[in-house]
Parts: C-alpha cells; sequence; structure tokens
C-alpha cells in the first residue's frame, strides 16, 4: 500500500504554501465539563422525593461525579448555577450584571 503526501505548493509571490490539510491543527479545547461548570454546584435529588418537587439532596464536587452517582443509583442529577448582581455605575446608563459565584469545596 502507498501513501501520497502532498508537498508544499509555490505561489507566484514565491512563498512556499502548505495545503489546507497540512497547515490546520486542531486547537485543545477546554472539556465541556469545564466550561459548563463554572459557577456550577451539583447534586443527586433527595432519597424521599416523588420527582414533582425539586428537592435536592447530596451535594457533588464535580459532574463527572454527578454522573457517576446518579448512574449508579439510577437516578437524575441537578446542575445549579448561583450567580450574584453587580451594578456597574461607571457609564452612562448604569447597568445590573452577574457573576458567577464559586465555592470552594462541598457542604
Amino acid at each position: 500500500m502507498t501513501t501520497a503526501l502532498a508537498a508544499p505548493v509555490e505561489d507566484s509571490t514565491g512563498e512556499v504554501n502548505s495545503s489546507p490539510a497540512m497547515r490546520a491543527t486542531r486547537r485543545s479545547r477546554p472539556a465541556l465539563e469545564e466550561e459548563s461548570s463554572v459557577g456550577s454546584r451539583f447534586f443527586l435529588p433527595r432519597g424521599d422525593s416523588t420527582g414533582k418537587k425539586l428537592e435536592l439532596g447530596k451535594e457533588l464536587s464535580s459532574e463527572g461525579e454527578a454522573r457517576v452517582e446518579a448512574l449508579k443509583l439510577g437516578l437524575t442529577y441537578y446542575s445549579v448555577q448561583e450567580w450574584r448582581p453587580v451594578a456597574d455605575l461607571a457609564g452612562k446608563n448604569p447597568e445590573l450584571k452577574r457573576e458567577a459565584v464559586t465555592r470552594s469545596g462541598t457542604g
């Protein structure tokens, strides 16, 4: 079996351009879990919950841990985002913004 590689192509300016396949590089992105977990807290439902009301039970430290525990127990899990309102009075028109609340450890 033979494999052909694309050779760099010289354009009219004399510069060498590689083919799109050769110059394209993938940048690593943070995992979806890391992107979505900023300011998020993860909970299993309360053990005696009927599912009709949202009742938070045990808090878990990460979404991955919540997924595993929920799978083991045959439950769903909750992701809760906590925000703090912040007034920005710097410009002409005051703005109400939000900032994610981060907590160290779980309770």
